[in-house]
């Protein structure tokens, strides 16, 4: 096995030449679906909304933080929807919004960490921001709670009107799934439902995929190796690799803490060599973000991270087994240039 940091650099390899070979793909894609999409969820790295809604890498924004609980105050995460809200509205195009909890179906203790597997909460505070999200972006964003059931994959949309799920329909035509979708949530723009629809197929066919083929014990549960912290992480599509976690979190010790104290399990049983990684990231193009201050971003970003796991798990920050490195990406191609790495 290839040592973390290796790894991290072959995907993002990898990956960015797939983004950029998808470009047009993704344009045509656009002209047809013109709706943004985006997605508030966990830093979990088995919610993947590409690979549950065979979508292409790139169609869905993710904002990501532990147990996806963001709050509408949070200036840094308010700024940012803003900035992706207003790139729609300059267009002409609405927005959608997935807001997400998730939980495990077969075994409580595989679902959601951050809510310590309170899915009650979970979804409570999902209903909370959602409609919080609602009161600023009014008609402008269309913003739905989900429920993600990891076992497989199953996307679960709650309607005023009653859920709508992949696993509901499996073997539904496109008008069928539109019509799904209208039933319970009668007063959605008709434009949105539409390009909503493709989405809902394509979970329809992950859960059908799981249920023909279901995965093991260990591919359900948490084995991720990497904590990663920053922004510009949508090529790092790799299922169960990574904990990803949104820097505009203001409390983000605690979520490096709780990703920390993940990886130190996971790594307990795995044979040598097979490591784990802090890496941070920030994106940056022209105009905006400069590669100076992405890189000073990045940098910070991983002082501070190795600060509060030496802190929270000195056991793992002591081994030998973590490893650390600082990136900066280049926003237009995803691709990653490693500026720092212990």
């Amino acid at each position: 096995m290839k040592p973390i940091h290796e790894r991290i650099i072959a995907i993002n390899a990898e990956q960015s030449a797939l983004y950029v070979a998808d470009e047009a793909p993704r344009l045509r894609y656009w002209a047809k679906h013109p709706t943004f999409f985006g997605c508030i969820k966990c830093m979990d790295g088995r919610v993947l909304f590409h690979s549950m809604t065979n979508t292409p890498i790139g169609i869905v924004k993710p904002f990501r933080a532990i147990g996806g609980k963001f709050h509408v105050w949070w200036p840094s995460f308010l700024g940012r929807v803003r900035h992706w809200v207003d790139k729609a509205v300059s267009i002409g195009s609405r927005n959608f919004l997935f807001v997400t909890y998730h939980y495990s179906a077969g075994d409580a203790h595989l679902g959601c960490a951050g809510w310590t597997y309170d899915t009650s909460a979970a979804r409570a505070h999902a209903e909370r921001l959602c409609a919080d999200l609602g009161s600023v972006f009014s008609e402008q964003l269309t913003a739905v709670v989900a429920g993600v059931e990891t076992d497989q994959d199953n996307l679960i949309l709650h309607g005023p009107n009653g859920d709508v799920s992949g696993a509901s329909l499996i073997g539904a035509s496109p008008e069928d799934v539109a019509a799904a979708i209208r039933r319970a949530f009668p007063r959605m723009d008709p434009l949105t439902i539409t390009d909503l629809v493709p989405f809902m197929l394509g979970n329809a066919e992950r859960v059908k995929e799981l249920k023909a083929s279901p995965r093991g014990r260990r591919e359900l549960g948490h084995n991720e190796r990497i904590i990663a912290i920053g922004q510009g992480f949508d090529w790092l599509a790799e299922a169960n690799l990574a904990l990803i976690i949104n820097d505009a979190d203001p409390n983000l010790a605690e979520s490096i803490r709780v990703a920390a104290s993940l990886i130190e399990k996971n790594i307990v049983s795995a044979p040598p060599g097979d490591d784990a990684a802090i890496f941070t990231c920030i994106p940056y193009r022209d105009p905006g973000v400069d590669e100076r201050q992405a890189a000073a971003r990045a940098r910070g970003l991983k002082a501070f991270t190795e600060s509060v796991v030496c802190t929270s798990c000195p056991g793992l920050f002591e081994s030998g087994r973590l490893h650390s490195m600082a990136a900066v990406m280049w926003e237009p191609n995803k691709k990653i240039d490693v500026i720092d790495a212990t």
